[in-house]
């Protein structure tokens, strides 16, 4: 027959808890051991029996009862090793500090020679670090139950924690009596160890209330590592998933006070960008990581924490230093229940006069449950009676001890009595749940209800009104957390001191204002700072390296800077949505052509279908000052020859000099002569003015006018090594590499299309802005752009980070608002300026870039 070990979960780590009392047994005057071992969580050894001797002192019993222990937990790790699971570090646990002085220090020897020889086995085990003997509260030692003396007749058992429940399950279920648990309100152990925690459902559903007014998207569960708590956890999941939101970490936390595995968790979690923090575990294990999380600069402004029942029902039993350490968070506290208050006035309780906790009140009720249904098996006229004589080699105390017949029927009675509790408290009232608030030395206020039905309603506000009243978070600051730390951006300072400095130096201005504008645009307040970056020169491997860099940097969230959005760089970052689309322009030589020497200028004024048109009306205008003055006006009469000569005369002279020989004699053909001479006297103005320009002002025209002229000619190109045009070159318009040329400054802009050593410089769009705005005078013009393949410009940040999407909105949002963007372009690009330089040479100023 094969050996097997079962367990649940991952966690096999093998813990001891071990407990004594003192002179118990009535009889003998001797004191009772009990140790549990637990695997994963699961007992899987115990044992309650009384010494084989007479115990002088507490510590002495207790230290007896350590020394048998650790005999066991020896035994259990050579056991699990065997099995294939070896135990890194084996721990018992202890609730008396004088045990463990004793055990570590053999100095005490006035104290301990008189104990038997065989009971300092726990020493040795200790010298050879075979295990490892730490202090635990009582509270939170399962071993505790196993020295408590029962009465000589049992109806049912009842337990403070659940974890002693759990331990006390298989007990419970040999002598078919049930455990009611006193850890939770409205749930209780069976047996056989089922659980009833309809009430977790109640408080996770108001914590996924309240992080959804807050419009928290993630946030951070802290819970206690038991069984217990995890239904809990799936109901928190659950509750937030409903509402769009979800848990992104976890973290376990040990029952007993382990600080350093604490500090170790709550420094990794102040690693992440979320600020918003759950707390579910018992209030001495929240008390302990509060206490933590303080000394790490983690109850400051900027952190929320939100505790759940099991913390907020017993803040009144807390001392001052405790409630100043944890000033600022919210919790959420079940109302009484009508029969919690009505016992309470009952027994003229107050806890917070008396010290009387609510746990004793708990107590009470659940005595009164088990009453009842006792009282209802009779009232059916069912058996009830004891038994006795149960054996159990490991619990020899059993023996004596008589147990209530019929257990099955009283759980099912228990059951139905605790269920019809539940729903009548749940469904009986709107408001389940009160949210408190943490502020001032020893109190907290409320600040609002939640129920199942109505929702979120505000201290002393109108019912569904959704809403809570201002909270005092940590740090002071009435200002409500985002949920997220401080947003930490980085923006680009390349080390270069000349090259392309103005034109890196305008570019980050712009990126930088666009990004502040993008994060003002989101719905909620984000606040954020920014660091500087260095990028060597700033080139386009210089964002590779830092998209790496980036990778392996905890302090920074993300960049915004002129970066492109490509499918490489996508693997390894998240990119936003572009507030810029990726153009290359192409900017070229302009040329000067001098028209003096052309013989047929004075045509150039007008087009050809002008001077068809002056000609037509010309005509037009003469055949009807003809036809109205032929009959009455001599000059216009004779031969057909002279009265057309004549009349072609008088509309030419009127046409240049504006003045004609023939007198105009009527009305009508003096109207047309008026018409005649307001429209000779425009066109021959214009003419004027427009001549005068063409023979005596440089003209000046581009050598290319487009890309595909430029991929069809000889001329070298030019190109900076501070962006993508060389890809754009190479892989968009085929150029062989041979005619590209790099260009180090902006200056060699200038110095280059000048000298001809470039015919053209391909560049985006950006940078050429911002030239034509540096160099107004510079004779160059841009011709041509084009769209390169890529996503645009974008601010990028790290894998999995939430701020992408809120300022993709944001970017699409003011990219939808014209004016916003067109603001920022013209402050950092501006409009071209107007040359203000002369041209010494032709006395004419020199025509600005296009």
């Amino acid at each position: 027959m094969g050996t097997v070990l079962c367990y649940s979960g991952s966690n096999t780590t093998l813990r001891g808890y071990v407990d004594s009392d003192m002179a118990g047994d009535v009889d003998s005057r001797r004191s009772t051991t009990g140790y549990i071992y637990t695997v994963g969580g699961t007992a899987v050894s115990w044992i309650s029996r009384l010494q084989k001797l007479v115990a002088l002192s507490t510590t002495e019993a207790e230290y007896v009862a350590a020394t048998e222990a650790s005999k066991e937990m020896i035994w259990l790790q050579q056991l699990l090793e065997e099995l294939g699971n070896k135990q890194e570090e084996c721990k018992l646990h202890s609730d008396s500090q004088s045990v463990i002085h004793l055990a570590k220090n053999s100095a005490f020897h006035s104290r301990a020679k008189h104990i038997q020889l065989r009971y300092h086995f726990i020493r040795t085990a200790l010298e050879e670090e075979k295990l490892k003997l730490e202090k635990i509260h009582t509270s939170q030692n399962p071993a505790d139950m196993m020295t408590k003396v029962f009465g000589n007749e049992v109806v049912a058992i009842l337990v403070q924690e659940f974890k002693i429940s759990k331990f006390m399950a298989p007990i419970a279920e040999a002598v078919d009596v049930p455990i009611l648990s006193l850890s939770d309100a409205d749930g209780f152990v069976t047996g056989n160890g089922s659980t009833v925690l309809s009430h977790n459902y109640d408080d996770m559903e108001a914590i996924a209330a309240i992080v959804g007014y807050f419009q928290w998207k993630e946030v951070i569960l802290l819970y206690q590592d038991e069984e217990f708590w995890l239904s809990g956890v799936n109901a928190l999941s659950e509750a937030l998933e409903e509402r769009g939101k979800r848990v992104s970490q976890t973290a376990a936390l040990p029952s007993i006070s382990e600080g350093d595995q604490v500090r170790k968790s709550l420094r990794q979690l102040n690693t992440s960008y979320i600020r918003a923090f759950i707390v579910y575990t018992s209030v001495d294990v929240a008390m302990n990581l509060f206490s933590i999380a303080d000394g790490l600069g983690m109850m400051t402004e900027g952190y929320a924490w939100i505790v759940t029942d099991s913390i907020a029902s017993s803040l009144d039993f807390l001392n001052s230093s405790h409630l100043n350490t944890i000033q600022g968070i919210v919790g959420v506290k079940r109302l009484p229940t009508p029969q919690f208050t009505e016992m309470q006035k009952r027994l003229q309780l107050n806890s917070s006069d008396d010290g009387t906790s609510r746990i004793g009140i708990e107590a009470y009720n659940s005595l009164m449950i088990v009453a009842k249904a006792i009282a209802i098996l009779v009232s059916q006229g069912k058996e009830v009676g004891y038994k006795g004589n149960i054996p159990n080699n490991n619990m020899d105390f059993l023996a004596s001890m008589k147990f209530l017949t019929g257990g099955k029927l009283l759980r099912q009675e228990i059951d139905s009595l605790k269920y019809s509790a539940v729903n009548y408290n749940r469904g009986s009232r709107d408001y389940q749940i009160e949210i408190i608030n943490i502020v001032g030395r020893g109190s907290y206020r409320r600040v609002g209800f939640w129920g199942k039905r109505k929702g979120l309603l505000r201290s002393g506000g109108k019912q569904g009104n959704n809403t809570l009243s201002p909270i005092m978070w940590p740090g002071d600051t009435v200002q409500a957390p985002n949920g997220y730390r401080k947003l930490v951006v980085g923006k680009i300072m390349s080390k270069s001191t000349s090259n392309f400095s103005e034109i890196l130096g305008r570019l980050s201005g712009y990126t930088r204002e666009t990004f502040e504008t993008a994060v003002n645009a989101v719905p909620y307040d984000l606040p954020f700072v920014f660091a500087t970056l260095n990028i060597g020169n700033s080139s386009f491997s210089g964002f590779d390296q830092l998209i790496t860099d980036l990778l392996d940097r905890k302090d920074i969230d993300g960049v915004a800077g002129d970066s492109t959005i490509l499918w490489n760089r996508s693997l390894y970052v998240d990119f936003t949505q572009p507030y810029s689309k990726m153009v290359m322009a192409m900017m070229v030589p302009i040329t000067s052509m001098r028209q003096t020497t052309w013989s047929w200028s004075f045509l150039r004024p007008f087009t050809a279908g002008l001077w068809a048109v002056v000609g037509v009306f010309f005509v037009f205008t003469t055949f009807l000052v003809w036809l109205v003055e032929r009959h009455d006006n001599a000059e216009f009469t004779g031969e057909i020859v002279k009265q057309v000569i004549t009349s072609l005369t008088f509309s030419f002279t009127a046409f240049v000099d504006f003045s004609q020989r023939e007198e105009v004699k009527g009305s009508f053909g003096k109207g047309i002569v008026a018409m005649w001479l307001i429209v000779a006297f425009i066109l021959s103005n214009s003419y004027t003015a427009y001549l005068t320009t063409i023979l005596t002002v440089e003209s000046l025209a581009p050598t290319l006018t487009n890309m595909n002229t430029l991929t069809r000619s000889k001329f070298k190109i030019g190109y900076s090594n501070t962006s993508l045009a060389r890809n754009f070159l190479i892989q968009d318009l085929k150029i062989p590499k041979e005619r590209l040329v790099s260009l180090k400054s902006a200056e060699d802009y200038v110095q280059k299309l000048t000298s001809g050593e470039v015919g053209a410089i391909v560049e985006e769009n950006l940078y050429m802005e911002i030239l034509k705005h540096l160099y107004p005078c510079a004779k160059f013009t841009i011709v041509d752009r084009a769209y390169f393949d890529t996503g645009g410009l974008g601010f990028f940040f790290r894998k999995g980070s939430p701020y992408v999407s809120e300022i993709s909105q944001a970017v699409l949002n003011i990219s939808a608002k014209y004016n916003v963007l067109e603001g920022i372009n013209n402050k950092w690009f501006g409009k071209t300026q107007l040359c203000l330089d002369m041209d010494m040479e032709t006395g004419n100023e020199s025509i600005p870039i296009p």
